[in-house]
């Protein structure tokens, strides 16, 4: 790889921010360079520990702990340039089977072993209504998103630009090459290419939204290139309103659309999804209806991330029907006891046209617990019952943090 590409804006960014530094030494001759670095860095992260157990997937019962953290700097060289830097880590706690076939992977490394990395290094430029970040960074897409529910969140190297045309209008455009994390399909502590992680082959991803606030209607259209992959065309509307002063309401629709192109690596991909979702608040109880179906006789869409349907849950997601015409419903109830807690509960029906092709349930219990916003518990049980294959299946997550 020419590494010309990125070594060139950095150097230039270096000179704005010599001269920067230089010009505030002459008007703030008290303060001096260590004192002004040392002013303008602030730093930030977390500390986690967390608990699996599971027969999801597995013949037999896998179980891990681990504990992890972030510790993240940032450093404004200027009103309009901020650098940031993020470890990661998860760490065997050594409380782990010594046998690594009963060590379930989702905390740790490919060898299911601890690790550490280099997560987050990006660049973040804004002026006037103009701003981007650029590097390895957390993302929220629809497609690409960094689903924080294990030790370490998905990352992503991207370089995204965004515009705001006005107050309620927001476009963009973005190049992601790179996503490492316990989604990526290979080993969360390296970076591999997007495409690879969706079962092509290749670092190439592009991307462009535009997004609008109203006052009645919230919308969102995005589309993603992976060349000779696919396209994606994704679309979402959200309106919501209050009926009295303890009831209110959240109507919510989405479309899907996907396509082979070029060299078609992932195959044939014909996607053609449809989705819903109602949610009614009274005071602490709230409840929630989605929907997903996929009109069309190939599978739905995968994700980079936890997913862009309304159904996704803790196990099943609308991707992962095998079969014509993939359907989805999940209904919810969570009640939120005090200004901290919340218990909720979720069923979902996950099947094919043909229910012998695919026909899972799933129930998922939880418990989040937040306290003066540093430390968060969430619990969430989840039963799978595969009506057709593997029968019922259980798993168990725990995560606490401390936020710093």
């Amino acid at each position: 790889m020419n590494n010309t590409l990125y070594t060139l804006p950095l150097f230039l960014l270096s000179q704005v921010a010599l001269a920067d530094v230089s010009m505030a030494q002459q008007e703030s001759p008290k303060l001096s360079f260590t004192q002004q670095v040392k002013n303008s860095i602030s730093c930030g992260g977390y500390l986690r520990a967390g608990y699996m157990h599971s027969t999801l997937g597995s013949a037999k019962k896998l179980s891990v702990n681990a504990v992890g953290a972030e510790l993240a700097c940032s450093t404004a060289v200027n009103s309009n340039v901020t650098a940031h830097l993020g470890l990661f880590t998860s760490i065997d706690t050594g409380l782990n089977h010594n046998h690594k076939d009963d060590v379930h992977g989702d905390f740790l490394n490919q060898d299911k072993d601890s690790y550490l990395m280099l997560g987050e290094a990006y660049l973040n430029l804004s002026y006037d209504n103009f701003e981007a970040r650029l590097g390895r960074q957390r993302l929220g897409t629809p497609h690409m998103d960094s689903d924080d529910l294990r030790i370490v969140p998905n990352l992503f190297e991207a370089y995204m630009v965004e515009f705001k045309l006005a107050d309620n209008l927001r476009t963009g455009a973005g190049f992601v090459r790179n996503m490492s994390g316990w989604e990526n399909g290979a080993d969360q502590s390296h970076f591999e290419g997007v495409a690879d992680v969706l079962g092509g082959d290749g670092n190439t991803s592009w991307l462009t939204w535009l997004s609008h606030e109203g006052e009645q209607l919230d919308t969102n259209l995005w589309y993603y290139n992976i060349p000779d992959h696919l396209q994606i065309i994704y679309a979402d509307a959200t309106h919501g309103g209050q009926l009295t002063n303890d009831l209110s309401y959240e109507l919510a629709v989405q479309f899907d659309w996907g396509k082979d192109i070029g060299d078609s690596k992932l195959g044939h991909v014909d996607a053609k999804t449809f989705g819903l979702s109602a949610g009614l608040n009274y005071q602490q109880l709230s409840a929630t209806f989605a929907f997903n179906h996929n009109y069309s006789n190939k599978a739905a869409l995968a994700s980079l991330g936890g997913g862009a349907f309304f159904t996704s849950m803790e196990d099943q997601t609308l991707d992962a029907i095998a079969g014509e015409r993939a359907e989805a419903m999940v209904l919810g109830l969570e009640y939120a006891a005090t200004e901290s807690l919340l218990f909720g509960a979720a069923l979902g029906q996950f099947s094919a046209k043909d229910k012998s092709d695919y026909d899972v349930t799933e129930l998922n219990l939880y418990i989040n617990y937040n306290w003066q916003e540093n430390i968060g518990l969430e619990v969430v049980y989840a039963q799978v019952d595969d009506t057709n294959l593997s029968g019922e299946d259980h798993q168990l997550r725990a995560i606490l943090t401390y936020n710093y």
